[in-house]
Parts: C-alpha cells; structure tokens; sequence
C-alpha cells in the first residue's frame, strides 16, 4: 500500500505546474484528477480545464477558452455530471469516509494505493474509497514525455454509500 498526499489546489496554473513536477509517477496523477474532481463543487469549468491535463488527450476537445487549450469530450465529461450529483464520491478517495459523514481535510488529503498491475498498455491502479466496498481501478499510460495520464477511468465516478446519518433516516 501506498499512499499519496497533497493539499488543495485551486488555481489552474498551479495545479498544472505541480502537475508537471510530479506526472513521473502514475499515482500522482490520479491524486491530481480527485483534486479536479473536489474543484467541481465550486467551479465545474476549472475542474473540466484541470481534468484535461491529466487525462489522455484522446478524451479531450480543442477549445481555445479554456486554459488548457482543450475540454474534455463527451465521455469525460460524463463524470464531471456524477461528481456534480454526488460531492461525496470525489471526497472518499482523500480520506473522508461514509462513517464521518465524508469530512475531509484539504490542507492533507490522503489517497492510499491498494494494488499496481501492469497491462500491456500500462499500468492498473487500484485505489481505496471511504465509501466503497470495492477499490476502484485506474488505467494509466505514460506518454512520450514521460508523464502518466488517465485512459480508463470510468469507475472512479461511480457512487458511494450514504452517510450513517443519512442510513438511518428512514
């Protein structure tokens, strides 16, 4: 088990700043794409221009608004509309969990890495969620610069359990 930590970011030059330094590891980029993904609460447009730096860019479109030059294309954008349904989700993979009603700290989120395999494409990544039974599997590739980026990520967006509160309100 590994675990991943890093503070909120809420800047698009700073995330992808950071983001460079760190893409030599595949597991530092998917602790960028939850970053994105805690960003949708407050502003879904900086998490799409976020998201597009860490995902492949087959899964992106060119739009000359946003900072990144791109925005993500259909499919991805798919997730942005899970994470907007349910903050919770985003939340569980930095150490918020079902049981304390999905708190978490920004200043130290904590993502803990479960299992690697490598496939003939990449590397699978399994990280752990506070809200999950299961731990949810991560596709990445490493691109011809060296940085690892997103190609299958479908079941991070999947939902999570309810709160203990809201379980017991029935």
């Amino acid at each position: 088990m590994t675990k991943v930590t890093k503070k909120m970011i809420t800047s698009f030059s700073k995330f992808k700043s950071e983001w460079e330094k760190d893409a030599g590891k595949p597991e530092n980029t998917i602790m960028y794409y939850i970053i994105a993904a805690l960003n949708i609460e407050k502003d879904p447009t900086l998490a799409d221009a976020m998201m597009t730096v860490v995902v492949s860019k087959r899964d992106c479109m060119e739009d000359g608004g946003s900072p990144s030059g791109l925005k993500l294309g259909k499919s991805a954008k798919y997730f942005i509309g899970q994470f907007k349904k349910n903050k919770n989700i985003a939340r569980s993979y930095v150490g918020a969990t079902y049981k304390n009603g999905y708190k978490f700290d920004k200043d130290n989120l904590v993502m803990t890495v479960t299992k690697k395999q490598e496939h003939s494409k990449g590397l699978k990544i399994f990280i752990d969620s506070g809200g999950k039974d299961m731990n949810s599997p991560v596709q990445l590739a490493e691109n011809s610069s060296g940085q690892w980026k997103m190609t299958e990520y479908s079941s991070i967006c999947t939902g999570v359990r309810k709160t203990v509160e809201e379980e017991g309100d029935f």
